[in-house]
């Protein structure tokens, strides 16, 4: 379906003659991804709304998202699967933890843990996507170091909303090491490549 419809949006909107089969390629890849992505977030706000926390998903959503994009962390081999890890995590784990009371204490702890494993950990890799520049990697830290402070501000001055919390923590949980051995995925990655 996403396939179909890249190749469509690439014939009617990039109608360059000229563009290589490589770079066609490229960008019917990217097209396609960010279709599914699209999609995949799409449903969880969908099936988050009819389960009536779709502003709780929302909020641990974007606030995981914008982490991510600097952390990076590891992904799912097939579709399907992030699809349902994606449901899990956004939409079964917010039911369950609605429920439960949070003090400011433990907010404010799992938000410094937060911290503290970006600091420690970020950016992580994947065996697709090995992230081999140094500075790029130094940068990326820093970034989501700071995007997890923001995130943890911006909880303590909306009254310690725990959304703004608990999505830079799933974060964090999916760039350890820790993780990756469960997932059996390699870690590091970079490290297999001469260094730039």
């Amino acid at each position: 379906m996403y396939h179909r419809l890249s190749v469509w949006l690439t014939d009617t909107y990039l109608q360059d003659n000229d563009m290589e089969e490589e770079k066609r390629s490229c960008v019917l890849y990217y097209i396609e991804n960010m279709l599914a992505g699209a999609g995949k977030i799409l449903l969880v706000l969908i099936t988050a709304a009819l389960f009536g926390i779709f502003t709780e998903t929302a909020a641990m959503l974007l606030s995981y998202t914008v982490v991510r994009q600097k952390a990076f962390g590891w992904h799912a081999r097939k579709s399907l699967h992030c699809t349902l890890v994606s449901l899990l995590c956004f939409v079964f784990v917010p039911l369950l933890l609605q429920e439960v009371e949070w003090n400011r204490f433990l907010l404010v702890g799992i938000g410094l843990l937060s911290l503290t494993l970006s600091a420690r950990y970020a950016p992580a890799d994947t065996e697709y996507n090995p992230l081999v520049n140094r500075k790029f990697r130094r940068a990326c830290k820093i970034k989501a170091v700071l995007l997890n402070a923001v995130f943890l501000l911006i909880s303590v001055v909306l009254g310690f909303n725990q959304w703004f919390i608990f999505g830079p923590f799933l974060e964090a949980i999916v760039i350890t090491p820790l993780f990756y051995s469960i997932m059996r995925r390699s870690y590091a990655n970079y490290e297999q490549y001469q260094e730039c």
